[in-house]
C-alpha cells in the first residue's frame, strides 16, 4: 500500500506598502435628476483642477463607482401623520486617485482635496503596486513551509520524502492592505474652513507594513 504524508503550509510574509489610493466620495441632491448629475459633475471637474495644479495628469482621477438614488423626506398627511415622500434625486460619485507611495505627494494630495470647493469624503489605503508577485511569494512561502513540516514528519517515522502528488490551495482573494488608514467625513461645510486646516506633515505619514498570511495542503509520498 502506498504511503502518503497531508501536510498544512501556512505562508507568512510581511510587505512594505509602496502605493496609496485616495478615495473620494461625492453626494449631491437636488430635485431635479439632470440638476443633481451637473452640480456633482461640477465638484468632481473642480477637484481633478485641484489634482492638476499640483502635478497630476489630467486623467489620474478615475470613477470607481456611480449611482442616483430617489431622496426621501417626511411629510404630514391631512390627517396628520408623518409619510415618506419623494424629494429629489441623489447623485453618488466614487472617485480614486493612484500612485506611487511618497509622503511628499501625499501630503500635497490630501492638502489640495481638503482645501477644494468640491469638499468630498476621504478614505486612504495603502497597499503594494505589484500585488501578483507579493501572492507569488506568499505562495513560495507556504510551499517551504509544508516540505519542511513533512520532511521532519517523514524522519522521525523513519521515511523519506518522496514525490509531490497534489496541492490543495484555496484561490480566495487576498486583501493587501496597510492596517494603517485615513478616513474623514466632510471635513467642513465651507471651503474658508477646510483652508484652515493644516497639511499633514510629510513625516508623519508612514503606513504600517502589510503582514499576510496563508496555507495551502500538500500531499507527498513517503518512500
Amino acid at each position: 500500500m502506498e504511503r502518503r504524508i497531508t501536510v498544512k503550509g501556512i505562508g507568512h510574509i510581511t510587505a512594505k506598502p509602496d502605493y496609496v489610493i485616495i478615495h473620494m466620495t461625492i453626494d449631491e441632491t437636488n430635485k431635479k435628476y439632470e440638476k443633481a448629475v451637473e452640480d456633482a459633475s461640477d465638484r468632481i471637474n473642480k477637484l481633478s483642477n485641484a489634482l492638476v495644479n499640483i502635478g497630476f495628469e489630467s486623467d489620474a482621477l478615475k470613477t470607481a463607482d456611480f449611482k442616483v438614488n430617489i431622496a426621501t423626506g417626511y411629510k404630514k398627511n391631512f390627517k396628520g401623520v408623518s409619510e415618506v415622500v419623494k424629494t429629489g434625486f441623489t447623485c453618488t460619485y466614487r472617485m480614486k486617485v493612484s500612485f506611487d507611495f511618497e509622503s511628499e505627494k501625499l501630503s500635497k494630495a490630501i492638502d489640495a482635496i481638503t482645501t477644494c470647493v468640491s469638499d468630498p469624503r476621504l478614505n486612504i489605503t495603502f497597499t503594494v503596486k505589484d500585488e501578483e508577485a507579493v501572492k507569488d511569494e506568499l505562495l513560495k512561502s507556504a510551499g517551504a513551509n509544508a516540505r519542511r513540516r513533512a520532511e521532519i514528519l517523514c524522519e522521525a517515522a523513519g521515511g523519506k520524502l518522496g514525490n509531490l502528488v497534489m496541492v490543495n490551495y484555496n484561490w480566495n482573494e487576498i486583501s493587501i492592505l496597510s492596517p494603517t488608514r485615513f478616513d474623514s467625513d466632510y471635513l467642513s461645510d465651507t471651503a474658508e474652513l477646510c483652508s484652515e486646516m493644516p497639511m499633514l506633515a510629510p513625516e508623519s505619514i508612514q503606513p504600517d507594513d502589510i503582514d499576510l498570511s496563508n496555507n495551502a495542503v500538500f500531499v507527498w509520498e513517503i518512500v
